[in-house]
């Protein structure tokens, strides 16, 4: 298996929970736009900083250049905002079936050393080889989601198992086994 193929398997299985995820939340705005401090991102904020990702990635695979969305303190009402976490769900779903298309098209050596720059807004702020850059934005949609993973029971909302077995599902496994 190569970078390149074990990337595409990593980032397919990432792409399911991270649509779990979003589908996990409620639809409530206040719910939606709670923070734990102010300087914290909501799970509405969350989601979409980390929901483009894919679209992104597919833009950088596609056209040599990555131009991000969604960074720092972003303007939450803006038309390509998310309006539903569904809404949000079906773009990773959606892009990430278009990114690894793309993706299984490139050949090694590109993987391995294309530049692709990257730009926030008109601004160049980093430039990278696009298997580097991949793995860097798959490491940020799970450090995101991470981050979002601690606000389902602050919102009164189940848990959803998005890495492994939720604490409710771990205590239900072991009453089962005192049986």
């Amino acid at each position: 298996m190569t970078n390149k193929d074990f990337f595409i398997t990593n980032w397919q299985n990432d792409a399911v929970k991270t649509a779990k995820g979003f589908r996990s939340l409620p639809t409530e705005a206040d719910k939606l736009n709670m923070k734990h401090h102010a300087s914290f991102r909501s799970p509405n904020e969350l989601m979409n900083h980390i929901g483009p990702h894919a679209k992104e990635l597919h833009q950088a695979v596609t056209t040599g250049r990555m131009d991000l969305v969604n960074e720092g303190r972003f303007d939450i009402n803006a038309p390509h905002i998310y309006k539903t976490p569904e809404q949000g769900a079906k773009e990773v779903e959606e892009y990430s079936a278009k990114l690894l298309d793309e993706l299984k098209k490139v050949d090694d050596k590109t993987w391995e050393t294309q530049n692709i720059p990257v730009y926030w807004g008109e601004h160049k702020i980093f430039e990278m080889p696009l298997m580097q850059l991949s793995w860097m934005m798959l490491f940020d949609s799970v450090h995101h989601r991470g981050q979002l993973t601690s606000y389902y029971r602050p919102m009164g909302t189940t848990q959803p198992n998005l890495m492994g077995p939720t604490l409710e599902e771990e205590e239900a496994m072991m009453a089962a086994m005192k049986n």
